[in-house]
């Protein structure tokens, strides 16, 4: 028998209308987490987003992947989780990352490892009823039904250490390799080690992208855009102890310079990010790196592969065309094998 592996998936919404239908379908389909991402300028907004899958689903967790520290006061933000929580009935978790698209769309910076920190630590405060210290002043919740599970997106040495210090989970972008998953997996145990945490209570779960197709070739060619995206989020800060090899270094700095975040995570056909991967020779590259693709026995050989190395939790997003056809394949190829 494989070992068991817990997926996650999310989708751009692009009509609230129809999304409950689609969020009843996935959790019908065998995965147990529903996500949805923050920028404002490209996608409906998370905490509604996730209100209505709240409202047409009965267990599946629920989780942003990821909102920012910048766009939203930290005792708003807790307040807005906690009002989710208790529409969901706990099953909400507040992934946070420094920021990328959702900033860079209206003129503003990510935030710092330290300012990401502080926030994190003022919203898990506020979400448990307790004190918080925010900027010199003390920021108190007087209403709220159930602690918020907090989660870091972490994706360079210094905030995978910190998110182990800190965070209730970790989400991981571009890091399926075996040698990366061990540099990623130390840094978080390292740093839940250094404050007297057990590195086995922080949850970790792996972003990937899964394509079913003829072919790995013709399943990257759906993902070409997505591939570049989440390159260009993975490494905008620097490159270091992310385990890239020196000569390939250069290339993702080129392309990340050509990079345009107005059409960040969008497939349509005016999508300039697209072909960045190709040109600059690094679509199989990164494509190892958080891409399977292929006939459903292929990709379930490789998720059999990655569930024995201990990745058993999966985001996998839906960014192809057919969202229902994917769905279907994976209710009856991969959630009897791995879920």
């Amino acid at each position: 028998m494989s070992p068991s592996i817990a997926f996650g998936t999310g989708k751009v919404p692009e009509d609230l209308s129809t999304y409950g239908a689609w969020a009843r379908q996935v959790e019908n389909s065998g995965f147990s987490m529903v996500v949805a991402g923050d920028s404002q300028s490209l996608w409906a907004d998370p905490f509604m987003t996730l209100t209505v899958a709240a409202n047409n689903t009965e267990n599946a967790l629920l989780a942003t992947t990821v909102t920012n520290p910048v766009t939203r006061h930290p005792a708003a933000a807790a307040s807005t989780a906690m009002a989710l929580q208790q529409i969901s009935e706990g099953r909400f978790r507040y992934g946070i990352a420094s920021g990328d698209s959702a900033l860079l769309n209206i003129g503003e910076k990510p935030a710092s490892v330290d300012y990401l920190r502080d926030y994190t630590a003022a919203v898990k405060a506020l979400s448990n009823r307790q004190v918080a210290h925010w900027e010199g002043r003390e920021l108190h919740m007087r209403w709220g039904p159930a602690p918020v599970p907090v989660w870091i997106a972490a994706e360079g040495p210094r905030t995978q250490f910190m998110a182990g210090q800190i965070a209730d989970g970790v989400i991981l972008s571009n890091s399926l390799p075996a040698d990366v998953c061990e540099i990623v997996l130390g840094n978080i145990a390292e740093g839940a080690r250094s404050v007297g945490r057990d590195p086995d209570e922080i949850e970790v779960w792996w972003f990937a992208n899964l394509l079913f197709a003829e072919s790995e070739e013709a399943g990257l060619e759906q993902i070409k855009f997505l591939i570049a995206g989440t390159a260009n989020h993975v490494y905008r800060f620097h490159m270091d102890g992310k385990g890239l090899p020196e000569d390939i270094k250069p290339k993702v700095a080129a392309m990340m310079a050509e990079y345009d975040s107005r059409h960040h995570a969008f497939a349509d056909g005016a999508n300039v990010n697209a072909g960045l991967a190709d040109k600059h020779g690094l679509t199989e590259f990164l494509a190892s790196r958080g891409t399977i693709a292929g006939p459903p026995e292929y990709c379930i050989d490789r998720l059999t592969e990655l569930a024995e190395r201990g990745v058993n939790k999966m985001v996998l997003a839906q960014f192809m065309e057919d969202k229902e056809t994917w769905m279907r394949t994976f209710a009856q190829h991969i959630a009897p094998v791995f879920c």
